[in-house]
This record gives C-alpha cells, structure tokens and sequence, in this order.
C-alpha cells in the first residue's frame, strides 16, 4: 500500500477512535466478536455448502442407479411408457431439473421436473458457483450386453442454490442476534466495572472502593489513595515554603526595588528603605504626598500603569522605571496601589552614550565616504571641522597644519572662526607644546569664554606630524574619553586622506622623474621633447637632444660597488644640469645614460658649446668614497627638423650619433650624420649573421705561440700557445675579432661559441697528441659573460670528458675587470676548474681595477703583462719600472709571467733581464691556423730565442 494512502488511513483511524475508555475497551471487544464470529460463520457455511453438494451427489446417483434398472427392463421389451412414468417418478422429490432417455435409433423421452414457486430466490453468484459444482449424469442402458441408449439426468441449480441461501441468511440471522445481545451485555458490564474509575476524582478524601469493582481496579484506586495522600502532605509542605519564600521575595525585592504603597487616591502611605535612600528625603516627607509629586503623570485607574520618571531628589534628579499595580479587595475594588520603581540612571546615560556614539560614528562614516572621493583636500579638511563640531556639539573647531621648518602653523580649515585668519602663520612647533601654543593662539583670537577649553587630536602622516583638529568650548565644559576618540577617529581619516594625496602626488612625480638624481625620466623627457618639436615647428626655428653616455661607469659599479656607482650619477646629473641654458632639460634614461632637450636651437656652434661643456665637466675628477676617479663622456646630438621630425626619431639619431662618439675613441661629441645610420643597419646585420655562423661553420681558431724565455733546459721552446677566434664570413672573408667579439658579448651568443671554442682547443690538442705525443698547453679567453654563467665548469668538465684530453693541458685567461665583477663568484668558478686540473692566468695585467687582496685568493698559474707596458721597452723608464714590479710581484706569489706583444730584439733582451718567464707576440710568431702551428711542434723546429 502506497505510504500516502496509509497515512491518510491512520488518520481517519485516529479520527474514528473513541475517546473514553469504556468506548475504547467496548470498540476492541466488538471488534474481536466481530472477527470471531464472521471467521466461525464463514468457516460453519462453507462446510454445509460443501456437505449438502457432496450428499446432493450420492442421492442422485443412487437415484440414477435405480432408474438405470427399471429402465433397462422396459427398454428389453420395447415398453417405452414404462421408461416415461419410470422417469416422471424419479422427478419426484429428486434434485434433478430434467431428466432424459435416448436410444440408439436417436429417439428420445424427456421428463420436466414440476416449477416449486415456494423457493426463494438465490443470489446470481451463488447460483453460478452451484452451477459450477454439479455436472449432468450420463447413465449407458444395457441389457445382455447390447446397449438400448443413455440415460441423462440434469441437476437443477436453483433448487439447490435456494436451499443453501436459504441456509446462509437463517445462520446468519442467528448468529447476528447471538452477538448483539453479547455485545450489549458486556457494554452494560464495562460500564459498571469502569464507573468505579469515577470515585478516582480527588476530592481532598480517600475515593470509596465497590465490592463488585474488579481487582485491578480496586488496586489502583487504593494507590491513587496513597498517593493523594502523599500528595496532600507534600503540597502543604509546598504551601509553607511557598509562603515563606514570599516573604523572603518581598524582603529582597525592599532591597533591589524602590517600593512604595499608594492609597487609592494616589497619596503615598508607605515607602521602603531603597526609596528613602535613593530619594534623599526623610520618610515622613515623603508619606501623605501624592504620588505625582514624587514624578510622573499617573492618575489612579484600575489599570497597570508603567513608564518611565524623572523623580527629583536632594542630589539632583534621578530617571526611574515605574510599575503600578492596582491591588483588588474581596468586593474586587480596588483597595490601594504597589508602586515599584528601579533607578534607570546610569542605564539611560548608557543609552545616551550608545545615541551620541552611533551619531559620531556616522559622521566618521560620512567623512570617510568624503575621503574616498578623493576630491580636493579643503573640502576634506572644511567637512572635518564642520563635523567635528556637529559630534562634540560645539560652536568653533580648526584643522591646522604645521611648518616644521619654519616652526609655525596656520588655519587651513575652521568652523566659528573669523575668514581673516585664514593661511596667517603663527609660531607653534610640533611637538608637545604644540596644543598649549594653538590654545593660547585660538583663546586670544576667540576669547575666554569661547575657547576656554580645548582638545585637539595630532593628524600624523607617515610618522611626521602633518597638523591638528582641534574643538573649543566655554571654560566650564569637560570633554569626556569618547569625545577624545571620535576626534582622534577624524584625525585618523584626515590623515589617510592626507598619505593617500601624498603618494597620488608622489606616483605622478615617479612616473615623469627618476628618483636617483631627480632629473626627468625617459617618459618625461619625451613630452618635454615633443613640446619643443611643436613650439620650434610653430616659431620656425631648430631644436635639439643630446644623447650622453658615461664611458666606464660599470668599471667604477665593479670597483667600488653600486653605492659609489649612484653617487656617480648624481654627480654627473647635477654637472650636467650647470652645463645646460635655463630653458633647457637634463634627463636620465637609465643606467648611465643622460639626455638634453634644447627647445631653442640656433647654429650649429650653441649645441656644440653645451656638448664641449658637458665633456669637459665629466672629464673632471669625480670623488667617490675618499677616491678620485676619471670618467668620460660619449655625446650624440641631433636637431629638428633636418635629423627628424618627432620625438622617437630625433632620439634614435642622437643615440646613433653617440654610438659614433664611443666608436671613435669616446670622451668627444658627435653630431648625428646619414651615414652613420648605414654603420648601424651594418651592425644589426653582423648581429644577424652572427647567430647563423656558428651552426654554418663560419668560426676558426688561429692559435699564436708562446717562447719559455727563462733560463734551463727549456730556454727557446715553445711553451704553449693562445687560441684566438676568428670569424670567415662567406662574403667578407676575415672578420675582424674588434667588429664581432662585442657583439658576441652584449647578445649573449659567446656562451654557444665560447662552449665550441673549448670543444675545438680539446678536439686539436687530442690531433696533436696522437701525432706528437708531447704536446704544450693551450689558452683560452673567457668572456665575462662566460665567467658569470654558474654552470661553466660543468660545461667545461662535460666537454674535456668527452674529448678524452688531459685538463691540464688548458688554460683559460680572464681579465682583471672580469674578476673583480664579482670577487666572491669568481673565486668559487674558478676554484672548481682549478680542481679539474685546469691552468688559469690573468690576461692584461695592469690596466684594469684589480685588488691584491683577491689576486691572492684566485687560484691562478700566471700573470700576463699588456703590450702597452711592453711596446716602448727599454727606453720608457716607467713601463720598465712597472715591468719589473709585475714580474717581481708574480714571482713572490709563485705565479710565472707572459709578455704579450713582443715583435723587438730589444723586447726579448729587457725581459729576459727583467725575469720575464715567457712571451708572446709577432717576434716569436702571429695566430695561425692549426695546421701551419703543427710545424711548430716539430722537435725539428724548436730553436732558441
């Protein structure tokens, strides 16, 4: 069954049941008889039912069996109304409707039985379910064992059906009056057992048992009993406490109440001690007086009355909460008046300290929205007094701002103060003093009884005191803590306004100028550039920029470090600042990079004035660090309109032009040229081939000899040899190394062709090895950016690995410079390849910036000295002095010592005299390929100096 259903089911059932207990027990009795009895009638007429077909049966055939006979003789003769009277009499008293005798010739005597109209009629259904148990009876006539013809026989199912219902209704009537007389009877005795439940009502007496009371009954009417007694004597205990609780309520409710008793024409005839207390009068003031006087508008009515009063006293007046409850008589009139009240004071000033809190909190709230919008600071700042005096109900407030260089403050926004005193400063500091001063300064301007009493809140921005809201009353009014914190909440508004304006104004000065030097930016230089392109272009005149680069300012960061570096900039920004007319604007662009806008551009002769000033003011020795240091200045100019016509194009020109200064030898000036775009579009294009010619096979090593020049058994051999990259390009044959090697080095490619350089040294040592057997070690020159890639020495490990050459048969050279890039990164890559077994020397040693107390730390084999030290030997008296020096110093460090440059007699003869261990340069032989140095390695060939 669906779960709908048997819900609604359930509660119709709970709807039908009775609800008194004779009714319910009467309901299950009836409902048990009723099963009982339609279980044991059904079970009573299906047996008769089932008995009367089965004796039904047995008469007929009995009776069949008979006729059979009879017959059977009469059809032996042929006496065919024999058969009919034979079957008419059968008929009689028989359960047969019909019945029939047909012989073999196909005739047939048939024999109705007579209509009983006494018989009453059946139910259809039971008459097709009697119909359905009674089958017709079929008799073979036989005599002498030849067959005469079948007797049939029909039952009549109506008969029968009408005797069975006759059965059922006479059954049922019976037992339906055998029931509801059963049923009445225990309704009667159910009630009279039940009635006993009655006595079961308290009546403050035991309930009386009947002695035809069944047992269960009288025993629970003998423990309601007990238990009403137990009851009587545990609510009478109750009473007691009850009543003594009452008394000990009332004498609480005299301490924590203001209670009075009033007559019913309102006239006080009792007070409690609380109500004396708290009035601050004597009792006997306060009895005989009508209630009203005491506060309040009551009248006496027979209603409750409550509400709040304002009851005064002797110390001030009091707010109190008041009940008055009518107390009624036996007559219900009203017999007097309990007035209760309790002291609301303190709770009614907390309500108002909530009221004026919530008030401040929205106004905080409205001058936080104001400062959102971000608009002009004075309506900020007058929005704020006007506020602050609207929270701290007062008639003058002031925001003031504070000078502290100047010490002095002045009114930037007020409320009640005179319009002439606005922006006048007045001494006042910043610090503690500064409320006394602004009090003495707003009492004398105000008056005594305007501004006899201040607070005021410091508005901080950014740890420094910006300035102060301050309130003023009358000499007699006291500001409260909360008073103190709403204005310190809009000094805190004031200020983040204040910081917030402060950094919109600061990120508008980052964005246009560089916080270094405080010169403009490259974004403000091309606006500024761009505005004297429109007014030159208006007024038909020319105007310039100047592109300036510092020349060896990354040797100075590497020196001396970044700090030294940026004190360097500043410097320069400032001489190039004094070099430049007034209208004109110095810019930095980054780095070391500086630019000038000249608006008003005459000849040619006034850009070249500013140019020749700005090099000869950075040529000037710059002290950093308690050092005096040199640098120099590489300056492109262009004009407009004939180097270009906007902003983008006049800087490329100058940059290009500056490009130009640097590559004709730096500190000098260079107006831009047309041709100097073709050396540009030439230089973008070796960048271009360059990233092709490694992987086309473009690259080769020359390798140039070196001769051991000390004295042994060595004297005269060669040495080693330094493998120099070469570039043979496809259409301009040798490439020379000055045209290609920085562009290596600023695109990052050296990394791939230094990493093929040391793969080729490696791969023609091993050809030398297998053909000579004792072969000299080879140099190779790392770059900076090859020495400043942290995974160098594994590259190199992994290349000699796979070549299978001995490590210390090579030996990389470094430049001071690159060393003291960063000492401490060096000392680390370089003790990794000296670990490998790898040889490492310095290469033109002497004219970079270099540190002895790391050239002891570095693990190197050898020094070699520049051929500028070694061109003028022996005549130059200085370079032989710092010849000497070097290879004395080299010697007390256990390093050997390598001249480049070498192409005299007198060379060779001076440094052999000075100590000198090896040399390298033209005299001894130039870089060559491979294969023409292999005739060098014949034992042949090795000859002495």
């Amino acid at each position: 069954m669906p779960a709908p259903i048997l819900r609604l089911l359930l509660r119709l059932l709970h709807r039908l049941l009775p609800r008194s207990l004779v009714g319910r027990v009467f309901a299950l009795f009836a409902m048990s008889m009723l099963v009982f009895v339609g279980v044991g009638m059904g079970m009573f007429y299906r047996h008769q039912y089932l008995q009367h077909i089965e004796e039904t049966q047995d008469s007929a055939a009995t009776l069949v069996e008979l006729a059979a006979q009879a017959v059977e003789d009469s059809a032996l003769i042929g006496d065919y109304d024999t058969v009919k009277r034979t079957l008419a009499t059968m008929m009689e008293q028989s359960p047969f409707a019909s019945a029939a005798f047909i012989d073999v010739n196909g005739g047939a005597i048939r024999v109705e039985a007579a209509h009983d109209a006494s018989l009453a009629p059946a139910p259809g259904w039971l008459l097709d379910h009697v119909g359905g148990e009674l089958y017709d009876v079929n008799r073979v006539v036989a005599a002498g064992g030849k067959d005469y013809g079948v007797l049939r026989l029909h039952f009549d199912e109506r008969k029968l059906a009408s005797q069975l219902w006759l059965l059922l209704v006479q059954s049922t009537s019976l037992a339906a009056l055998v029931l509801a007389i059963s049923l009445l009877l225990a309704r009667a005795l159910l009630a009279r057992w039940l009635k006993n439940l009655d006595s079961l009502r308290f009546h403050g007496i035991d309930a009386a048992i009947h002695p035809d009371a069944p047992l269960e009954i009288q025993a629970a009417i003998k423990a309601m009993n007990r238990s009403a007694a137990s009851m009587r004597d545990e609510y009478g205990q109750r009473i007691a406490d009850l009543m003594n609780s009452l008394v000990q309520h009332k004498s609480a409710l005299d301490q924590a109440a203001i209670v009075s008793e009033v007559d019913r024409d309102g006239i006080v005839t009792a007070v409690n001690d609380q109500f004396v207390r708290q009035s601050g009068y004597a009792r006997e003031e306060l009895v005989g007086r009508p209630l009203a006087q005491a506060g309040g508008s009551w009248a006496p009515s027979n209603t409750v009355w409550r509400g709040e009063v304002a009851v005064p006293g002797r110390d001030g007046e009091r707010q109190w909460y008041r009940t008055i409850v009518p107390i009624l008589d036996a007559e219900n009139s009203i017999d007097k008046y309990i007035c209760i009240d309790f002291d609301i004071s303190e709770r009614k000033e907390f309500e108002d300290a909530i009221v004026r809190n919530a008030m401040r909190q929205g106004l905080l709230a409205r001058l936080g929205r104001k400062a959102l919008e971000a608009g002009p600071l004075v309506e900020l700042f007058e929005m704020a007094a006007r506020l602050a005096c609207d929270g701290l109900h007062a008639r003058h407030a002031a925001l003031f701002a504070f000078d502290a260089d100047s010490g002095t403050a002045c009114l930037q926004a007020s409320r009640g103060f005179p319009a002439d005193t606005r922006a006048v400063p007045f001494p006042c500091g910043a610090g503690p003093e500064a409320s006394d001063a602004l009090a003495r300064w707003t009492t004398g301007l105000l008056g005594f009884d305007d501004a006899g009493s201040s607070i005021d809140a410091v508005v901080v921005c950014a740890g420094r005191p910006f300035g102060a809201l301050a309130v003023y009353g009358p000499e007699t009014r006291t500001f409260q803590e909360d008073e103190e914190a709403f204005l310190n909440g809009l000094g805190n508004i004031l200020a983040t306004a204040v910081e917030r304006e402060e950094s919109r104004k600061r990120l508008t000065w980052l964005a246009q100028f560089d916080t270094l030097t405080g010169l403009p930016n490259r974004h403000r230089l091309g606006v500024c550039l761009e505005a004297a392109i429109i007014g030159a272009a208006a007024s038909r005149r020319r105007a310039g920029v100047m592109f300036i680069d510092l020349d060896r300012f990354k040797s100075v960061n590497d020196m001396l470090g970044h700090g030294a570096g940026d004190e360097l900039l500043v410097q320069a920004g400032a001489r190039l600042q004094d070099c430049v007319r007034a209208g004109d604007v110095v810019a930095r662009l980054g780095g070391d990079e500086f630019a000038v806008v000249l608006p008003q551009l005459g000849g040619g002769s006034v850009a070249e004035d500013i140019a020749r000033r700005i090099v000869e003011a950075l040529a000037q020795p710059f002290v950093l660090q308690g050092q005096q240091l040199f640098v120099s200045a590489s300056v492109g100019i262009a004009a407009y309109p004939e180097d270009g016509i906007d902003a983008a194009t006049l800087l490329k020109s100058a940059d290009t032009a500056m490009y130009s200064a640097k590559q004709n030898g730096r500190n000098n000036y260079q107006f831009y040229l047309a041709e100097m775009n073709a050396d540009a579009a030439l230089r973008l294009q070796t960048e271009h081939q360059l990233h092709l010619a490694l992987e086309r096979g473009e690259f080769e090593l020359h390798y140039q000899p070196k001769l051991r020049l000390a004295a042994g058994a060595q004297m005269g051999k060669i040495s080693g040899f330094e493998a120099l990259l070469r570039w043979r390009h496809p259409e301009r044959g040798l490439v020379a190394p000055f045209e290609f090697i920085s562009i290596l080095e600023e695109t990052g490619l050296i990394l791939p062709v230094g990493e093929w350089v040391i793969a080729e040294v490696c791969r023609q040592i091993g050809v030398w090895s297998a053909q000579y057997g004792s072969v000299p070690p080879v140099a190779i020159n790392l770059s900076a950016r090859q020495l400043g890639h942290a995974g160098l020495p594994q590259a190199v490990r992994a290349i000699v690995d796979a070549a299978g050459v001995d490590p210390g048969l090579l030996e990389f050279e470094l430049t001071e410079s690159m060393l003291m890039e960063d000492p401490e990164a060096a000392v680390r890559i370089l003790g990794d390849l000296k670990s490998q077994g790898m040889r490492l020397s310095v290469d033109d040693f002497g004219t970079g910036y270099s540190s002895l107390a790391y050239l002891k730390r570095f693990p190197l084999d050898a020094l070699k000295i520049d051929r500028t030290f070694v061109r003028d030997l022996p005549g130059d008296s200085d370079d032989a002095a710092i010849t000497k020096a070097v290879i004395s110093l080299a010697h007390s460090l256990n390093l050997k010592v390598v001249a480049e440059g070498v192409e005299t007699v007198a060379h060779v003869d001076a440094l052999r005299a000075y100590g000198c261990d090896e040399i390298q340069g033209y005299y001894i032989g130039k870089p060559s390929p491979a294969a023409e140095c292999s005739a060098l390695l014949q034992p042949e060939s090795l000859a002495a100096a």
